[in-house]
């Protein structure tokens, strides 16, 4: 099977396993606690977050060629794995899937010039394992990207970059599925997540390719 790149990035992308994950985020832990400090002392919002394995140099610029570039073969290779996840994910029950939304009124993130959303993958092996609808209750209100932002201006920003759709709110699904393509700080699932728990949600899980483990 062609998956977009070499054995030998294959070899490279490759990150050692951590032995303890927080309960809530999945980010690596020292030891054995349940919970990481950024889900101890935040508003956290998500229920649980899963990623098919932690970002390095290799794996970022693949997924940033997969973006820019709409090299399908390369979204195989980033996807390994994610049948496992979602057959975990069965006994969820879940209702719906999202994938969180890009600003629609900037041409950089028009569909017509980009094609392929990279989390897209990812929904049609959710819809295919888990048979569940995707449905599109947000809207992103703000221009601006995340990238470049620090950790805190990541969360401000978040805050006021979504908004429910009119026909959407007090009536979002139970239990929700949102894919993204890379969980950094976890600011923008956790609005995201914020907002649908408002109009009606009672958990949301997040998938993504990739988390920043650092």
């Amino acid at each position: 099977m062609r998956i977009g790149i070499c054995k030998s990035c294959v070899r490279t992308s490759r990150n050692s396993k951590p032995s303890f994950r927080c309960n809530v985020c999945s980010s690596p832990l020292t030891n054995s606690s349940e919970i990481c400090g950024f889900c101890d002392s935040r508003n956290i919002f998500f229920t649980k977050a899963f990623s098919l394995r932690d970002r390095n140099d290799l794996l970022a610029e693949i997924l940033n060629k997969l973006k820019a570039n709409n090299e399908y073969p390369v979204s195989i290779f980033l996807s390994l794995g994610i049948r496992k996840v979602l057959r975990g994910l069965r006994a969820l029950d879940l209702d719906a899937c999202i994938l969180l939304p890009s600003y629609s009124g900037n041409k950089i993130f028009n569909p017509s010039l980009r094609p392929f959303l990279p989390s897209a993958r990812l929904y049609e092996e959710a819809k295919r394992i888990l048979k569940i609808p995707l449905i599109e209750p947000l809207l992103k209100k703000s221009p601006e990207r995340q990238a470049g932002k620090t950790f805190s201006e990541r969360f401000f920003h978040a805050y006021s970059a979504w908004e429910i759709k009119s026909d959407w709110k007090d009536r979002c699904p139970s239990k929700i599925l949102l894919l993204d393509d890379v969980f950094t700080t976890g600011a923008s699932v956790n609005e995201a997540s914020r907002i649908l728990r408002k109009n009606g949600t009672k958990s949301v899980y997040v998938l993504t390719y990739l988390r920043t483990s650092d």
